[in-house]
């Protein structure tokens, strides 16, 4: 490209002057008829020109290409109706429109995320290092749901049409279950508030069957109406994550089962543990109780120490036996069931709590109620707690003999396996073996697990269940030792607290479960069971298929497995009466939310950047609209094309100049006109 250009050697202004006075100059000569005037005139006029250095510049100039981008939706909702079959083939029919034009750059992004469609991140990563001036639009097929829709497009710096291509149909309806509300944590023992919505444009019925499946127990339904926001109310009965499956049945119109159901996680944790320890004398192991209580910012501990029997005489008056009266009557009737856990530490009958009172103990245990009985050799007696109505709901009966002997706390065959007790060696370290204790209630285990054990294989440490509630029992008063021996330490902090937890339906410390957690679509299974189990798990895939897996032993009284899972939705595990649910997949993503192809999220881009929006419906012949690559001032709305702006943007690779002044022509000139104007003045 040329163009003319000067660069005089003055100041142009001084040019300017000169050339304003030689003009006037010329114009009074020539009205006083002065000889030679115009020969003058043209030999300033050319100095004058030379001064201005005129030049022809050729430019070399190298078109730059412009930038469009093609953006395919391959997301998992376009699998639906196969629209993904129909995307690539518009996708193949655009390329080679596309490809025919010169100067234009074509950059292409396929989206597969499982977990949306971010369809403007894909182009702000496609399109970011290209300048404004360059980009002649973008084209998206898609199916309409798209997750980051902006509200406006200042931030993504484009100004060029962007066009949509939807696959699908315009009419669809399906039928899809909306979490609206749910929280992510829970108080044990209060119910928990969950909000849903049915959305089912095509139903003729105005209610929809739902069912709630918690933690992989019997579902319950119920009737709900369609459009509706429901509020549903569960209870939350023990702590760790209470898994809620709420599905609605199958509508008349699907195009999915997908988003007929949703998974809500709620981690249920104890506000305060509210805990009641009756210590029946004082004795060495209190400091260990309330030192072990006391280091929990979360435990209420109420504690009562009987320092002597009420019927003992002596002349101590009576208002000084002790600082407050023991409030029985208020714990043991009107507020016992307030109360999660309840410590007897060394009781006897002292005559302190009525029968009514302790079969009030009984009653609550059996409703859900924690009882931790550690007992010395008073339970040998005729005092025992064995002798009252708990004897219906402890594990043990005493035989009257106390063994006053050296021995070390050994593992019987089920505490090897059990939660509470297989990990306390990886707790800390004690050396090869254990420090001894020196006393214990010789007893019959008549119920329950035995984890540990004392001389004679005597039960040591039972554990037993009673109706929804749990007890244990711990048959010697010599567990503080751990705590004080040099050369014989022992687990004593760690044992009291995994029974504490065992006794509050802690998750991970049951003895017979199934757990089942997902890395990557790999299900990683642990079965904890007492006794060695080689029965396979059963497994149910999302799409009804019944397979097995055997696990393999991990010792400590666990068994794990793993397996690949290939479908996504919800998996069913189970093994005996254990039963349990993993969801795998994107039920809860933004991308099976709502799966009906739509226009309704980008017409507001499309008309912001002057774009158009075109339905590609599946039919035998896939056709795809007119694509025009024009310029910016000859860009129009026309809504049967594909406009793309051509922004005609180059770089020069070279400039030659090539100046008009010919020295030697001027001077030739010059003389010659000076040499004319001469000539007429002389004559």
């Amino acid at each position: 490209m040329s163009s003319l250009s000067i660069a005089p050697f003055i100041p142009l202004s001084v040019i300017i002057i000169l050339l304003v006075f030689t003009i006037i100059i010329s114009f009074v000569s020539y009205r006083l008829n002065a000889k030679g005037s115009i020969a003058k005139m043209l030999t300033i006029l050319s100095l004058i020109f030379c001064l201005l250095n005129p030049k022809i510049i050729s430019e070399n100039k190298i078109d730059i290409p412009d930038t469009v981008a093609l953006i395919i939706d391959l997301s998992p909702s376009q699998e639906i109706n196969k629209r993904n079959f129909l995307a690539e083939n518009v996708s193949k029919i655009i390329k080679e429109k596309l490809n025919k034009f010169k100067n234009l750059e074509l950059r292409i992004k396929t989206i597969e995320d499982k977990k949306g469609t971010k369809v403007f991140k894909a182009l702000s990563s496609l399109l970011g290092d290209v300048p404004r001036n360059r980009i002649a639009g973008a084209i998206v097929i898609t199916d309409g749901q798209i997750h980051d829709v902006p509200n406006k497009l200042d931030n993504y710096n484009f100004k060029s049409p962007i066009h949509f291509l939807i696959t699908g149909n315009k009419n669809e309806k399906d039928r899809r279950i909306l979490i609206e509300e749910a929280p992510r944590f829970g108080i044990v023992g209060e119910e928990v508030s969950v909000y849903i919505k049915i959305e089912d444009s095509s139903s003729n019925s105005p209610n929809a069957l739902v069912s709630v499946n918690i933690n992989g127990e019997e579902s319950k339904t119920q009737s709900i109406p369609i459009g509706e926001k429901v509020k549903l109310t569960l209870p939350l009965e023990q702590p760790g994550i209470t898994n809620l499956n709420i599905s609605v049945e199958e509508g008349p119109e699907e195009l999915t089962l997908k988003n007929n159901s949703s998974q809500v996680s709620i981690n249920a944790i104890r506000e305060r543990l509210r805990v009641m320890l009756v210590s029946g004398e004082p004795n060495m192991g209190l400091r260990s109780w309330r030192n072990l209580l006391n280091s929990d910012p979360s435990v209420d501990l109420m504690h009562f120490t009987i320092l002597r029997p009420p019927k003992k005489q002596d002349l101590t008056p009576v208002g000084e036996l002790s600082l407050i009266p023991f409030p029985t009557r208020e714990l043991f009737q009107l507020n016992l069931k307030e109360f999660d856990l309840i410590i007897f530490d060394q009781y006897h009958l002292r005559g302190i709590l009525p029968t009514n009172y302790l079969k009030n103990i009984v009653e609550y245990v059996v409703k859900g109620g924690a009882l931790l009985d550690a007992t010395g050799p008073q339970y040998a007696g005729n005092f025992s707690l064995a002798y009252t109505p708990l004897q219906n709901i402890l594990p043990t009966e005493p035989t009257g003999k106390i063994l006053n002997q050296q021995f070390i706390p050994e593992y019987t065959d089920e505490g090897l396996r059990h939660p509470v007790t297989a990990e306390l060696n990886n707790t800390e370290d004690y050396g090869e073996r254990w420090g001894p204790w020196y006393r214990m209630v010789e007893s019959v285990a008549l119920n329950g697990n035995v984890l540990l054990q004392g001389p004679d294989d005597r039960p040591l440490l039972v554990l037993n269940r009673i109706g929804k509630g749990r007890v244990a029992q711990i048959l010697s008063d010599q567990s503080w030792v751990w705590t004080k021996s040099e050369n014989g330490k022992g687990p004593q902090a760690a044992m009291l607290r995994r029974l504490i937890h065992w006794l509050m339906k802690e998750p991970e410390l049951e003895e017979d479960d199934l757990i089942a957690t997902i890395s990557n679509n790999i299900i990683h299974i642990t079965r904890n069971s007492l006794i060695m189990n080689e029965d396979p798990v059963e497994i149910l895939s999302p799409s009804g298929l019944i397979s097995k897996i055997n696990l393999e032993d991990a010792g400590r009284g666990k068994e794990t497995g793993k397996f690949t899972a290939v479908e996504e939705g919800i998996w069913s595990l189970s093994s005996g009466k254990n039963y349990i649910n993993i969801m795998v997949g994107l039920e809860n993503y933004e991308e099976y939310i709502d799966v009906r192809a739509t226009d309704l999220m980008v017409q507001n881009i499309a008309e912001e950047t002057n774009g158009n929006i075109f339905w590609i419906e599946k039919s035998g012949d896939i056709k795809s609209p007119d694509i025009v690559f024009k310029k910016r001032s000859g860009e129009n709305k026309d809504k049967d094309t594909l406009q793309l702006i051509k922004n005609e943007q180059y770089f020069i690779k070279g400039i030659e100049q090539i100046s008009l002044v010919n020295w030697f022509i001027v001077l030739f000139f010059s003389i010659s006109s000076l040499f004319f104007a001469w000539y007429r003045e002389s004559k």
